[in-house]
């Protein structure tokens, strides 16, 4: 890891690496501290962080850590955040074509060269700020019916694929219909 591929990134990135380029639970729970610095947190003034259920997020270290600094930790069931994950709903898409504008005119301007890691950075950090605002933050959580809460934004049914590849969690709390899964701490 260098910090030349963080040149250009919005203030506050950290960088890390993994031998496979997926993420560990060392590189969740790194990411968790810098949540928890930037999210002004207390064990008294608790935070919700909404999480996608993978293996990296569900260790001891993790749930401790989020223990100890007020974060609540709610995985979505599996099989089901390209409807329920906000993020899914109203920004990755708007965000992905943004960044292939912005890799677009990068090449224009540099004709014949390659994007690097090195120019990475700066291209996300000019496509983040372009489309992320608290607008579409309030959207995402809306269409999903994570807030204002709505169960009827979805059918039972189509919590049935999660049903196969369900693991034990620390417990489950069921409102209305949809049911939330939970890693209690």
């Amino acid at each position: 890891m260098t910090d030349l591929v963080l040149r250009g990134s919005p203030p506050g990135t950290i960088g890390a690496c993994s031998d496979n380029g997926w993420i560990t639970s060392q590189l969740f729970l790194k990411w968790l501290e810098q949540f928890a610095h930037h999210a002004i947190l207390s064990v008294n003034e608790r935070v919700i962080l909404l999480l996608d259920g993978h293996a990296s997020q569900k260790t001891l270290e993790a749930v401790n850590f989020a223990r100890s600094h007020g974060i609540i930790m709610i995985s979505f069931p599996p099989h089901s955040t390209h409807r329920m994950q906000p993020l899914d709903r109203t920004f990755f898409g708007l965000f992905k074509s943004q960044f292939n504008k912005e890799c677009d005119k990068w090449m224009t301007r540099h004709v014949g060269r390659r994007i690097s890691p090195f120019e990475q950075a700066e291209l996300f950090s000019l496509a983040y700020l372009a489309v992320a605002n608290i607008s579409k933050a309030q959207s995402g959580f809306l269409c999903t019916g994570l807030w204002p809460y709505d169960p009827d934004v979805y059918r039972d049914e189509e919590f049935a694929p999660s049903l196969i590849t369900d693991e034990p969690l620390s417990g489950t709390v069921t409102v209305s219909r949809l049911k939330l899964f939970y890693h209690e701490t």
